[in-house]
């Protein structure tokens, strides 16, 4: 059996240009993490291999990577540049260069690496922008993990799937959606299509939720993380494939990546239910249903917000426990340590995971607690909050 090392070796051997012409798709063998991203194997400027997010809304042709990360690989600044993610509300400063790009069976010259003085969020190497991969039809398949890069010239879509129309303004894919409220009032909403907003059907910038008052029309809502709100809808659709009673967020300040505010995100949360086609020369994207279509969208059962500690694998940290749940009436508090979560030990299990099993509404769930010089155990009965 091969190792990891050895698969991803192989996975990212002798890349090449392109075929001029060929009917079958360069395959990109792809792994779903904790947050349903697709990440795929690729060298920068020779590195070993680096697990990549692909981002459509990663605002342009551009490769992410934190400075550590680049600076253990052997890449420096040759020049510096200013962006912004959509957790910051100011463009900040950033170290640029050009790099070649390697996938399997795929090599692209002269990309432009921005070089970022913060972590990236989630447990990826580096992120991608889709736009890098424009010249292609970019399948997303997140059932069977892979993605696929189709000679657009020959790519003909002839299943069952649905097509929608984007455009790109300001190096993002912008397209229609429609929120359903509580009262029934259907309200459009022009939103960036982003492989990488993890963690909810949809995020919805602050200026767009006061308008529609999203908070008052909502059949519930609870406050959430990083300055966001969570609020259940009665549906949010693309044409008529939907999702029902979902889940979105909203931001609780003004700012979307230092510009002028969208309406929102579509997140990955919705976008896993789909096997996913960017078809950028017919500004068109095609969702096709699959197995996970019709699950429900889950919202977290026990007041608990966690984080990996840096450098401390074997715990995560409790930073917010939210009054009048679960967690709180365990006695839980903020700065408290998770060991392990139903036996396991949390150095076995990513934050995201912990997090999904916080969602499970209706279940125990014994958590291992370090305080201090002290351990305990700790019953949590979860019960559903939104």
């Amino acid at each position: 059996m091969l190792s990891r090392r050895a698969l991803l070796a192989s996975l990212c051997a002798t890349p090449r240009l392109w075929p001029a012409a060929t009917s079958a798709p360069i395959v990109l063998t792809a792994r779903r993490n904790d947050f349903h991203q697709l990440l795929v194997p690729a060298r920068i400027d020779g590195s070993p291999p680096l697990w990549c997010e692909l981002d459509s809304g990663g605002g342009g042709a551009l490769v992410f990577i934190e400075a550590a990360k680049a600076n253990a690989i052997g890449i420096m600044p040759t020049s510096y540049g200013r962006s912004a993610g959509p957790l910051e509300n100011a463009l900040a400063l950033d170290g640029r260069t050009r790099v070649t790009l390697a996938f399997q069976g795929l090599k692209l010259p002269e990309q432009e690496l921005v070089i970022k003085p913060t972590p990236l969020l989630g447990d990826k190497d580096a992120s991608i922008g889709m736009l890098v991969l424009s010249r292609y039809v970019v399948e997303l398949d997140h059932d069977s993990p892979a993605v696929r890069l189709h000679d657009p010239d020959q790519f003909r879509y002839t299943g069952p799937g649905k097509a929608f129309p984007f455009t790109i303004e300001e190096n993002n894919p912008y397209t229609t959606a429609t929120l359903t409220l509580r009262d029934g009032k259907e309200v459009p909403a022009r939103l960036v299509i982003d492989t990488g907003a993890a963690g909810s059907i949809a995020y919805l910038s602050r200026s767009f939720a006061a308008q529609h008052k999203l908070t008052e029309h909502s059949l519930a809502s609870a406050p959430d993380s990083l300055g966001r709100r969570a609020c259940r809808l009665e549906r949010f659709a693309m044409g008529t494939l939907g999702v029902t009673r979902p889940v979105v967020h909203e931001f609780l300040e003004p700012g979307f990546g230092g510009k002028t505010e969208p309406d929102g995100m579509i997140g990955v949360e919705f976008l896993r239910r789909f096997k996913v086609f960017f078809d950028y020369g017919r500004s068109r994207m095609i969702l096709e249903p699959n197995s996970r279509f019709a699950e429900p969208s889950r919202f977290d059962a026990s007041g608990l917000r966690v984080h990996r500690v840096a450098g401390f694998a074997d715990a995560v940290r409790i930073y917010q426990v939210l009054p009048g749940t679960p967690a709180a009436d365990a006695g839980l508090q903020e700065t408290d340590l998770i060991v392990a979560v139903d036996d396991t030990p949390v150095q076995r299990m990513s934050p995201g995971l912990v997090q999904e099993t916080l969602m499970r509404d209706g279940r125990e769930c014994r958590l291992l607690i370090q305080r201090g010089y002290d351990v305990f155990q700790a019953d949590l009965k979860l019960k559903r909050l939104l």
